[in-house]
């Protein structure tokens, strides 16, 4: 008979491999097939319901460094807090679209439809965004006083954000019939402010950045990159699309004749694939936080919390 040789790496890493695969289930872990609960089951088994095997539930569920990530100090506040961010935020952009859909139904379609409360709708989706955005500051003791004040500073931007967004949408276009389409002499004026609003979103977004992935960190799944999610960078580009309209109708107002209407309209053109663009990126996001609810409610599975190896068990079972 062959005798083990303890000297040889191999077989060291085998019999550790070996220890490693008798491991059972000793904590709840749900299927991710049918949802059965496969505590008490060995990782080699298969779920008893649907026959997916253990271990696809434990790639998929478990998280290897979920004991490494420190625990938020409020975990309903902050995924609460997450959703009304995303949430508010989703809600100001779709009523700037519902205002621009109801204003091209007029000036083409003859649309009489004038949602005179979307402007009221928007600006609270800037309160609640910029509300859900201060559990953001200090999510977690171990936050850095920098990282916190960051945070701070992306939600101080939230004040003059508010302001610009009440200014362009409740003041500005409530004196022009066409806003878009058809500025008039507010064309400069609005421009400008659509600028600042624009500057505030960008200072949200890069100091609001960091803590945001810090916590979609958490889901073990958007970390491995089995999961798409949609850039908060790739948001701001968005945002910097649409900027650049407006940069193009400040210089068309002081421009002349073919040059000023040809500015007008690449202007336009900008401002309305940055829009297209946004929409998409806020949307993503909303779905992201969606995904993150879960991991940012309950803290992650490690494998400590499931698993015990098998000497451990016999150990349990003797004092017993």
């Amino acid at each position: 008979m062959e005798q083990k040789d303890s000297s040889n790496p191999a077989r060291v890493s085998v019999s550790t491999d070996a220890v490693e695969i008798a491991r059972r289930l000793t904590g709840d872990l749900l299927c991710i097939g049918c949802g059965y609960n496969l505590r008490g089951l060995s990782i080699r088994d298969p779920c008893p319901e649907c026959g997916l095997p253990v271990r696809a539930t434990i790639l998929g569920v478990i998280d290897p460094r979920a004991h490494e990530l420190e625990p938020l100090t409020r975990p309903l506040v902050s995924a609460v807090g997450l959703g009304l961010w995303a949430g508010g935020a989703w809600v100001a952009v779709m009523s700037v679209v519902l205002m621009r859909a109801a204003e091209v139904a007029r000036e083409v379609l003859g649309s009489s439809f004038w949602p005179t409360w979307a402007s009221m709708l928007g600006l609270t989706g800037v309160v609640l965004s910029g509300l859900g955005a201060t559990t953001l500051i200090r999510p977690h003791r171990g936050a850095t006083r920098g990282a916190a004040l960051l945070s701070a500073v992306g939600v101080a931007a939230y004040v003059p954000l508010a302001f610009l967004y009440h200014a362009i949408y409740a003041k500005f276009d409530s004196a022009s019939p066409s806003p878009f389409l058809n500025p008039g002499t507010n064309e400069f004026s609005r421009a400008a402010f659509r600028l600042g609003m624009l500057a505030c979103v960008g200072v949200a977004i890069l100091c609001l950045r960091p803590s945001a992935r810090m916590l979609s960190a958490r889901s073990v799944i958007v970390r491995t990159g089995r999961a798409d999610r949609q850039s908060m960078l790739a948001l701001l580009a968005s945002f910097a699309v649409a900027g650049v309209g407006d940069v193009l109708h400040v210089i068309s107002a002081s421009a002349s004749g073919g040059v000023s209407d040809l500015l007008a309209t690449i202007a336009m053109v900008f401002v309305a694939v940055g829009s297209v663009l946004v929409v998409v990126g806020v949307t993503n996001i909303g779905v992201d936080v969606w995904r993150l609810w879960p991991v940012i409610v309950r803290p992650g599975v490690g494998l400590v919390d499931v698993l015990e190896a098998n000497e451990d068990r016999d150990r349990r079972i003797g004092s017993g």
